[in-house]
């Protein structure tokens, strides 16, 4: 790579030069000189000071100027990039490879782009090294197409010529200058790949590991013979687009498995030639054998295949080739299974822990909210292969005492930070149906888990008391991955009451214990369960009286609660006795929670049952005033199960 020391170099060169010139134009009367005789006489002068030791690195085209390099990508005419200079220097380095004998590509002048007269030098060295790169691909004539094969050889050379002295891309057919020793070849063994399922549309998937050992010296591998085959009548060329071999995480060559013309006799083969892969002496190498699948593939084509590497030709360090064959590398074929494309993605509606609790939500009477929060669900693409792209959502919204409509303005869907707001509303009864159109907006990489956040703006509120509650169901996902998807699973969020003024009711604890009583007639087990829950008081105070009732019918009890059964049931053959406590200041016989306040109340309930069993106590509702006087709102206690203790046997 050119640093800033042999740039200067150059420029200094360059200006003794164009100095001579110009001085040459003064001394000696001649007729003008042409661009081309110019450019001659440079070069000339830049071929005389390389011979005299004077010629910076970089511009005299020799490989030791270049190399070591090692080519990483295929390049053809219209490629550019710092590699296609470094490759016309390389090609430069010999007289029979050269790019151009004068102006852009020719020796100090090299371009990073690669046109004719690049394909042309590529097609020379082509032919000069005939035997690695055109034979063993069947052609007889070059293609000026910078490809594995050509790559191969080329980045051989390059390495070769840092170390046996060489100073051109020669003729020589191995690179054993880099080995040491007389390596006889140990043993082989070949893995499946750590995923032995692909899918089709795959590309550079993983399908076998080859690993190779030689002892007594270093060893080059020249050649690789890789079967893939199955027990159906399938064509390879009809499922694979590349087979490829990779060391060390690079791809060292590739092949085009989808020409029938790529493959051996046997129509199940493909051979690798003009490779160089060094193995050391009693070192491990593991070669990665990959392929990128069709896409579309026939279903009666994909299933089961084995991968077999059948043959192998190295050299050692004197240049002494070896071949191996099926019983000599002696390894056991391993299997891959072609799926078909999206087999593994799945798209999960699973509940959030961001769900928002069930809460009393405070909105005006003459006038509209902001958007509030009301549900959240999570979308997991948990074992997916590919990423997931959403089409719709489907949000169901349960309704009480009022319609959706009557309640809702607008209603926006975040999916992992994007808002969606593309929604249309269907309203049968009490249950809206929102369908939300993503269209593609969010996708969600594969094996990932997101928020989905239900946001709606309510209208001024006409009906106090009224509830919501958000859903969603299996199937209400639609997406698309390498094919169609729709989700499974479901979540259900909180209920949630709509109030204008009145209370915030929240659990603080509950508890049930067993207490052992004696009457006139029996001894028996008596049950007392206690609920501590939190109220606040918004846009105007609470009155509240001091007692409690069984049932669900307001009547003048501050509370209102249900002894329920095992399945949670609500019974009551025998009236328990029913305290309410509170640290709320007491006005005119009533608890009062002024607004803006927050009191705490302890409901405990003696529930000595007719009938043995399992029971549990569930605070109902709340029944206030805002002034004093006997309750004449009924607020529900929401969800029911929040405000329920264990059951346990009495």
């Amino acid at each position: 790579m050119q640093n800033i020391a042999t740039t200067v170099a150059s420029k200094a060169l360059v200006a003794v030069v164009a100095a001579a010139m110009i001085f040459s134009a003064f001394v000696t009367p001649a007729k003008a000189a042409t661009a081309e005789e110019l450019q001659k006489m440079i070069n000339d002068l830049m071929a005389q000071m390389a011979a005299l030791g004077g010629t910076p690195a970089t511009t005299g085209g020799s490989s030791a100027s270049v190399c070591p390099f090692t080519w990483t990508r295929d390049l053809k005419t219209g490629a550019t990039g710092a590699d296609v200079m470094t490759l016309q220097k390389f090609l430069n380095s010999n007289a029979d490879t050269r790019v151009a004998a004068t102006g852009a590509g020719s020796a100090g002048m090299e371009t990073q782009t690669f046109g004719p007269a690049t394909a042309a030098a590529v097609s020379k060295f082509q032919v000069m090294h005939r035997a690695d790169i055109l034979t063993p691909a069947g052609l007889t004539n070059p293609t000026g197409f910078f490809g594995p094969s050509t790559r191969a050889k080329a980045n051989a050379l390059c390495v070769k010529s840092t170390t046996d002295g060489s100073d051109d891309n020669g003729s020589d057919d191995n690179a054993s200058g880099d080995l040491q020793g007389e390596a006889n070849f140990t043993e082989a063994t070949l893995d499946a790949a750590s995923d032995d399922t692909v899918e089709e549309g795959a590309e550079d998937a993983e399908i076998a590991e080859f690993t190779v050992s030689f002892e007594d010296g270093d060893a080059s591998i020249s050649r690789l013979d890789v079967e893939i085959s199955t027990s159906s009548n399938v064509k390879n060329w009809d499922i694979l687009d590349t087979v490829s071999i990779w060391v060390d995480g690079d791809m060292v060559a590739d092949i085009d498995a989808s020409d029938k013309d790529s493959y051996q006799s046997d129509d199940e083969t493909l051979r690798f030639s003009g490779l160089d892969i060094v193995v050391m002496e009693d070192e491990d190498l593991d070669i990665t054998i990959a392929a990128t699948f069709q896409d579309n593939v026939d279903s009666s084509d994909r299933g089961d295949f084995n991968v077999d590497v059948t043959g192998m030709r190295w050299f050692d360090a004197d240049g002494v080739a070896e071949t191996e064959t099926d019983s000599s590398i002696d390894v056991d074929p391993v299997q891959f299974t072609l799926e078909q494309a999206g087999s593994d993605d799945e798209i999960i509606v699973k509940s959030s822990e961001n769900d928002p609790d069930s809460t009393t939500i405070k909105l005006e009477t003459d006038k509209k909210s902001d958007f509030v929060h009301v549900f959240s669900f999570d979308i997991d693409t948990d074992d997916s292969t590919n990423d997931i792209e959403l089409d719709t959502v489907v949000v169901k919204v349960a309704t009480t005492s009022a319609l959706y409509t009557a309640l809702v303005d607008d209603a926006e869907l975040e999916i992992d930070g994007t808002t969606i707001d593309d929604v249309t509303v269907d309203s049968t009864g009490n249950l809206a149906t929102l369908t939300f159109d993503v269209d593609g907006d969010v996708t969600i990489d594969a094996g990932d888990r997101v928020e989905a956040k239900l946001m709606l703006k309510f209208k001024a509120l006409s009906t106090e008391g009224a509830t919501i509650q958000a859903s969603i169901v299996s199937g209400g996902i639609d997406g698309e991955g390498a094919e169609d998807e729709v989700s499974t699973g479901a979540a259900t969020g909180d209920v949630h009451t709509l109030r204008s003024e009145g209370a915030v009711i929240e659990l603080d604890s509950s508890s049930a214990t067993k207490d052992v009583n004696s009457d006139a007639t029996a001894t028996d087990d008596e049950g007392v369960f206690t609920l501590k829950f939190d109220v606040t008081a918004f846009e105007s105070d609470l009155f509240i009286n001091k007692t409690a009732a069984s049932g669900t019918t307001m009547g003048t009890a501050g509370v209102n609660f249900e002894i329920t059964d095992g399945s949670g049931n609500a019974v009551g053959t025998t009236t328990p006795n029913a305290n309410l406590a509170s640290n709320a200041k007491t006005e005119g016989g009533q608890f009062k929670v002024s607004e803006g306040e927050t009191k705490t109340f302890t409901l405990t309930v003696e529930y000595d049952p007719g009938v043995s069993g399992f029971y549990a106590v569930r605070l109902y509702s709340l029944n206030f005033k805002n002034v004093a006087g006997n309750p004449t709102v009924q607020q529900r206690a929401l969800p029911a199960e929040d405000f329920e203790t264990d059951s346990f046997s009495i």
